[in-house]
């Protein structure tokens, strides 16, 4: 919390880093270019790209390791760079902060603000921006990732409806090319028996400036990746059957013919075209179903913030796994 704190108020010496460093960069390659290159044409420069990863809710930096760092040593080739990665820095102990909006009316009514109820979530998502541009230069292009709930806060951002002004959103409205989300639910259908968000994701999903379109025009390519995987039954010997039921059902109200990752039913994982949708239904690799989660968040862990949450067993797949990671990546860049 005091790093994120410290980051918070360091936005414009960050972003002073960032652009010294890519001055250095540009200035460095320029040189090589001008003394390997004398009399001949210059060698094309790389697109230099970094990532900032959403966190799912509960979920910390450390879980997210073995993701990033696959995805950055294998999306490297002789077109793309990979400079830098970073998730937004939520320790678990951030998310007490939305029991402040529980008492109140807005949360009775569903009618909650994206802008009020998850400033605290822009705010780490703005941290890990200005250090992913201090670390690889204003120069580069963002891939933004979220993960289950990640996506669609990260889509709100994009949109605007954080409300910020700092130059690290300026900053972003320019450089953010692309939005990867992986399994979120983007819609909040009218089927659904409760609201579970509270009116957030209706806000968003209503709201103009985050529509795939908007996005788009924006310069945002968008993927969404999905699985339809399992299905759900209440009436089984099934744990996972029976946990997907218990997910399902509130989110849309059935569940014939219902499949999804395990938590997020498939139908509500895509945004509208011209957003690009990436259904997966098995493991490319082991056949396996892909689930939504590698890891058990541990929201009770409140002594230790920023520990990694429990990680499932190896045989666990999700969108991150071999054989399913590879279905989508190629979208980052």
């Amino acid at each position: 919390q005091h790093r994120q704190c410290h980051a918070r108020k360091n936005y414009s010496s960050l972003l002073e880093s960032s652009v010294n460093v890519g001055d250095a960069a540009t200035d460095s390659t320029d040189s090589v270019d001008n003394d390997n290159n004398i009399g001949s044409t210059s060698t094309k420069k790389k697109k230099r790209m970094a990532i900032l990863l959403c966190p799912a809710q509960f979920c910390v930096p450390l879980d997210y390791t073995e993701l990033l760092t696959t995805i950055q040593s294998s999306s490297n080739n002789d077109n793309v760079e990979i400079v830098a990665t970073r998730v937004a820095p939520l320790p678990r102990t951030e998310w007490i902060k939305v029991a402040k909006q529980l008492p109140t009316k807005d949360f009775v009514d569903a009618n909650l603000s994206v802008k009020k109820t998850l400033d605290w979530y822009f705010d780490a998502m703005e941290v890990g921006l200005a250090e992913l541009w201090a670390e690889g230069g204003e120069d580069c292009e963002i891939c933004v990732m979220g993960h289950s709930i990640g996506g669609w806060v990260a889509r709100a951002y994009l949109g605007g409806l954080s409300g910020s002004s700092t130059a690290v959103y300026r900053l972003a409205q320019e450089k953010v090319t692309s939005l990867i989300t992986l399994g979120t639910p983007h819609t909040s259908p009218t089927t659904a028996l409760v609201d579970q968000t509270r009116g957030l994701l209706r806000e968003i999903a209503t709201s103009p400036s985050c529509s795939s379109q908007t996005l788009a025009d924006a310069g945002i390519r968008i993927t969404c990746v999905g699985s339809s995987s399992l299905s759900a039954k209440l009436l089984t010997t099934d744990l996972e059957q029976l946990i997907a039921a218990t997910s399902y059902l509130p989110l849309v109200g059935r569940l014939d013919n219902v499949k999804g990752d395990g938590i997020v039913p498939v139908d509500l994982a895509f945004m509208d075209s011209p957003a690009r949708r990436v259904e997966i239904e098995r493991c490319s690799e082991t056949g396996g179903a892909v689930r939504h989660a590698h890891v058990l968040p541990t929201p009770w862990n409140l002594l230790d913030g920023e520990a990694a949450s429990w990680k499932l067993p190896e045989d666990i797949v999700w969108y991150g796994s071999p054989g399913v990671l590879g279905q989508w990546s190629e979208y980052v860049c």
